[in-house]
């Protein structure tokens, strides 16, 4: 008996650790396919900084998708808000003669308000997430196109484009790298000390070590690569900069716990006393407003505002965030994770451009993957709870 037990827990370990790093064996397939194919182009330092430029806009969506997935919700109207709100920011800065700043923050609070418009409906009015954000889609794709009227509006702000187009200095590159990294040691010995005194549980020095050691090499490599070209793409640092707030807020936070307790069980959270409603308009305005940050991203890449910015976007997210490890049933998923599904998404999408790879067949083959992450989703969560 005690042997069966020993092997069930071995396995639900490995499943563990087969969902966890899935993403991580798909995205090194990916690169060295399309290395392969590429004949070395895929792979070059300019490729990698445009691609790591290029998955910012959807890494932010991504990360604001993974709230809401950790909830039990999603949205469908994050590729026309996206689109939507970065028309704003560049009629604001072209039509209005409003400074960058003002037309950055203008797109957040707009963001934040079509949040809080999508969490009235689903948390108090009781609309299904599917049909309320279905129709807040509809609504912002019109609201783009009376914005642009059907045109491209065009931005020639020098630090408005600065957020999508430069870089940062190599040196400022290593010294924030520098600092994550101690930020994370210190953290992450101050939880160990944590559960080490209320739980017992030691983690010993040679595994502390080895993942320290492990994070390094990885952020040495990623600063290293950046400066080899030009340094670190400044819409990657802000992608960075959210997912490290969202990651600490969601691992660090009562509210995080409240976002992870609705996600893995509503009646009981309510129950607890947790107001599900709140929670999950928060989770919603939190949506909002990145992606109020992701049309600005967006528009400053391109330089313009288009009738056709972002269409689509919002299912990229979704499977960035599920190809993450973010379950759809709710409950579980990391923001981190869901940064490198959407790695895994654009790595698709620049190897098949390089490939010179109709954009219909693109389409089709990001469909399969999405069905293939849900199936893979869906298969593991059936594991563990069997």
């Amino acid at each position: 008996m005690e042997s069966r037990e020993t092997g069930l827990c071995g396995r639900l370990k490995l499943k563990k650790y087969v969902r966890s790093y899935a993403m991580i064996l798909a995205l090194a397939s990916i690169w060295i396919i399309f290395q392969a194919v590429t004949q070395g182009t895929f792979l070059s330092i300019r490729n990698i900084s445009n691609l790591f430029r290029q998955m910012s806009v959807v890494g932010v969506l991504a990360i604001g998708m993974t709230v809401c997935l950790i909830a039990g919700n999603f949205d469908l109207s994050v590729g026309s808000v996206t689109g939507f709100l970065g028309a704003v920011a560049a009629w604001s800065i072209s039509g209005l003669s409003q400074s960058p700043m003002a037309a950055v923050l203008l797109a957040v609070v707009i963001g934040c308000l079509i949040g809080c418009w999508n969490g009235f409906w689903i948390a108090y009015a009781g609309v299904p997430a599917f049909i309320a954000t279905l129709g807040s889609s509809l609504i912002f794709k019109g609201g783009l196109y009376i914005v642009t009227q059907g045109t491209t509006i065009p931005v020639r702000d020098p630090f408005f484009l600065t957020l999508g187009q430069k870089y940062l200095p190599p040196a400022l590159g290593y010294l924030l790298a520098g600092g994550t990294l101690i930020a994370f040691v210190f953290f992450d010995v101050r939880h160990q000390s944590s559960l080490s005194r209320v739980l017992g549980e030691q983690v010993s020095y040679f595994k502390r070590f080895g993942r320290y050691a492990g994070y390094l090499l990885v952020g040495a490599a990623f600063v290293v690569v950046m400066n080899s070209y030009e340094g670190i793409p400044i819409a990657v640092f802000v992608l960075l900069l959210l997912a490290g707030a969202l990651t600490f807020v969601l691992a660090k936070t009562r509210f995080g716990r409240k976002v992870y307790a609705v996600g893995g069980n509503p009646r009981a959270a309510r129950m607890s006393g947790i107001n599900n409603a709140a929670v999950c308009m928060t989770t919603f305005i939190i949506m909002g407003g990145l992606a109020g940050m992701a049309g600005v991203l967006q528009t400053a890449r391109l330089a313009a505002a288009t009738p056709g910015a972002a269409m689509g976007m919002e299912l990229d997210a979704v499977a960035s965030s599920v190809i993450g490890g973010v379950s759809l049933a709710g409950g579980s998923g990391k923001v981190i994770n869901s940064v490198i599904g959407a790695l895994v998404m654009a790595s698709l999408t620049n190897g098949m451009s390089l490939l010179n790879v109709n954009s219909d067949v693109q389409y089709i083959v990001k469909g399969l993957i999405l069905i293939v992450a849900v199936w893979f989703d869906v298969r593991m969560r059936r594991a563990q709870n069997g």
